[in-house]
């Protein structure tokens, strides 16, 4: 190669090295700005994937929470949640017996007190209490002892559990029975329950 070339062909060769050094140049910048593109693309999609769960908690949490409201307001308005509602008892009682026409019916209700059971425990912050009710009843036969408690489930929504009954015969097993008076007598101890949720 003579002098007179490299003078010719020094003017494209800069050019062409140039333009190698700038185009590997862009081509790094290039993959940078790529690089940076795609890691704010994946955390923007990593963010709205967690947007969306979260929305959807809180779509399932709010059914969840009308869900609960609802069951709340029904046990409220049946009584179970609330105060203690011993004149709607008593109402209840004597409106199955006016169907039943039990010979003879008396209760006794008295005061209010902490329901407990073998194994029952209430959560914290809710009280569960009960007010115990002494029925003394005539019968005709041992089915009105059942029709009596059907009726009551029947007529009240309030919630009520049996402790204890006694059944006993008024007259000797030889005498037949009779239509028009009591031909067995019973006592029994209901609990009326009632939950203190405040």
């Amino acid at each position: 190669m003579n002098k007179i070339d490299w003078v010719y062909l020094r003017g494209p060769l800069i050019i062409f090295a140039v333009s190698i050094l700038v185009s590997v140049a862009l081509a790094m910048v290039g993959m940078q700005f790529e690089d940076a593109q795609h890691r704010e693309y994946q955390q923007a999609y990593s963010s709205l994937r967690s947007t969306h769960q979260r929305y959807r908690d809180l779509v399932n949490d709010i059914g969840l929470l009308d869900q609960y409201r609802s069951l709340y307001t029904d046990y409220k308005d049946s009584g179970l949640v609330g105060k203690e509602r011993r004149l709607s008892w008593i109402e209840s009682l004597e409106a199955t017996n006016s169907v039943l026409r039990l010979p003879l019916l008396t209760y006794n209700l008295r005061p209010q007190e902490d329901f407990e059971r073998p194994g029952f425990k209430a959560k914290r912050g809710v009280e569960v209490k009960s007010s115990p009710m002494e029925l003394t009843m005539g019968l005709m036969h041992e089915g009105d002892l059942f029709a009596l408690f059907e009726g009551l489930r029947m007529s009240i929504r309030n919630l009520f559990t049996v402790d204890s009954c006694s059944l006993s015969r008024d007259s000797g097993i030889q005498r037949s029975l009779d239509t028009k008076r009591s031909n067995l007598s019973s006592k029994c101890t209901i609990r009326w329950v009632s939950i203190d949720a405040g």
